[in-house]
C-alpha cells in the first residue's frame, strides 16, 4: 500500500477506534516541521471544536503495515496512541499562549547546531553561537512522564509585539529559575546512575555540563554566569565537547590532547554512540577565561599560535570514558514515555 492510500484509509477507517470526545475527531493531513531532521509528513488529530490537535508521523506504521503487520492491528495500535497522547495531553486555552506576560515565566532554551538545521532557522528566531543557534520554547506542559512544549516561530515574536533581544532576556531569566545548569564530574554522574557505587576521579577530571532536568541541557553554555563558573571549577580556560543537545562535556585546557585529538574523539563517539536527533555538533569549543571569550577551538589555537600535544595513552582512555558515559546515559535517561521529552503541542 503506498502512502496516499494509507492516510486515507486512516482517516476514513480511524475515527470508529476513538471514543469519547475523540469520537468526532478530524483527521487531517500536516506537514510538521521540526529540529534535528525530525521534520515528517503525517496527520493532525483534532477533536471537534478544539484549536489544538496532536500530530503524528505515519510513516513507522505505513512501515508495520508494508513489513506485514494487518491493517487492524496497525490501526488498532494507532487509536491506543493517540488515546494515550490525549490522556496524557496539558488542558490549555489556546488563548493565552497569546498573552505574552502569561508565558514568558515559560520560555525554556534549546541549544542545536546550524548543520541540518538551516531551513528551520528561517523559521525562527535563534541567537548564534560559532556554528551553534540557542532557539527558543514555551514549556507549556510537564509530567512525571515527560514534557510537551511548542518552538517560538517568528510569526509568535510578531504576535507578542517583542524584539529578539527581549525574548532572548526573557528567555534566559526564565531557564535560570526553571532549569539552572548543573556541573558534575563524570565520574559523579556515573556513580549517581550505578546506584552509588564509588568512581574514582581520573587525575585530570573530566565534568559534565547540563540543566537540573537534563533535558536540552547544552543550552547552559549560554547562562549568563555559566562560563565564570565552569572556569573556576576548571582553574581556568577549558574546552567544551558537544555530548548531545542535552549535555557538553568540558575539559581543563592542560589535557594531555591536542584539538585535533578531541575532535577526532566528538566525531568518533556521535557516529556511534549519539542518534541523529540528539546530535549537537562535531566541532570542539573553547572558553577564554580572560578574554571571556567563546569560540572554536581551532579559532583559538590559530589566535594564540599555539599548538597542543597529546598522549595516545591518555586519549584513549578519555575516548572510553566519553563512550562509556554515552551509554550509560542511554541506557538510563532515554527511556520513551507516553509525552517525551521532546513532545511538541500542534496549533
Amino acid at each position: 500500500m503506498d502512502y496516499k492510500e494509507f492516510i486515507e484509509n486512516v482517516k476514513n477507517d480511524l475515527p470508529e477506534l476513538l471514543t469519547g470526545e475523540l469520537r468526532n475527531v478530524v483527521i487531517d493531513e500536516t506537514q510538521v516541521n521540526k529540529l534535528q531532521g525530525r521534520s515528517y509528513q503525517g496527520i493532525v488529530i483534532t477533536p471537534a471544536g478544539s484549536s489544538m490537535g496532536v500530530s503524528m508521523n505515519m510513516l513507522p506504521h505505513l512501515q508495520m503495515l508494508n513489513n506485514g503487520t494487518p491493517y487492524e492491528e496497525v490501526l488498532k495500535n494507532l487509536a491506543d496512541i493517540i488515546t494515550d497522547r490525549y490522556a496524557e495531553h496539558p488542558d490549555f486555552s489556546i488563548d493565552s499562549l497569546k498573552n505574552y506576560e502569561m508565558v514568558k515565566s515559560q520560555l525554556i532554551v534549546q541549544l542545536i547546531g546550524h548543520e541540518g538545521n538551516e531551513e528551520m532557522l528561517q523559521q525562527i528566531p535563534h541567537r548564534d553561537m560559532e556554528d551553534l543557534a540557542l532557539v527558543y520554547r514555551l514549556n507549556i506542559h510537564e509530567n512525571a512522564s515527560g514534557r510537551a512544549t511548542t518552538l517560538i516561530t517568528y510569526d509568535m515574536l510578531e504576535m507578542y509585539g517583542i524584539t529578539l533581544e527581549q525574548l532572548h532576556q526573557d528567555a534566559m531569566e526564565s531557564a535560570i529559575s526553571n532549569e539552572p545548569f548543573e556541573i558534575k564530574t563524570m565520574a559523579e554522574i556515573i556513580s549517581e546512575l550505578s546506584g552509588g557505587i564509588f568512581v574514582p576521579e581520573p587525575p585530570i577530571p573530566i565534568y559534565v555540563a547540563s540543566n537540573e532536568k537534563q533535558t536540552n541541557g547544552a543550552g547552559v553554555i549560554a547562562y549568563p554566569g555559566f562560563m565564570e563558573e565552569a572556569s573556576k571549577l576548571l582553574d581556568g580556560n577549558f574546552y567544551i565537547l558537544p555530548s548531545s543537545v542535552h549535555e557538553v562535556i568540558l575539559l581543563p585546557e592542560n589535557t594531555d590532547n591536542s584539538v585535533s585529538e578531541l575532535q577526532e574523539m566528538v566525531e568518533s563517539i556521535n557516529a556511534s554512540d549519539v542518534s541523529p536527533e540528539e546530535r549537537l555538533s562535531n566541532q570542539v569549543y573553547h572558553y577564554d577565561s580572560k578574554e571571556k571569550l567563546f569560540e572554536r577551538a581551532d579559532k583559538y589555537e590559530s589566535r594564540i599560535q599555539k599548538q597542543e600535544k597529546g598522549i595516545d595513552t591518555d586519549r584513549s582512555s578519555v575516548l572510553d570514558a566519553l563512550h562509556d558515559h554515552q551509554k550509560d546515559c542511554a541506557k538510563n535517561s532515554r527511556k520513551p514515555s507516553p509525552v517525551s521529552r521532546s513532545e511538541e503541542i500542534s496549533l
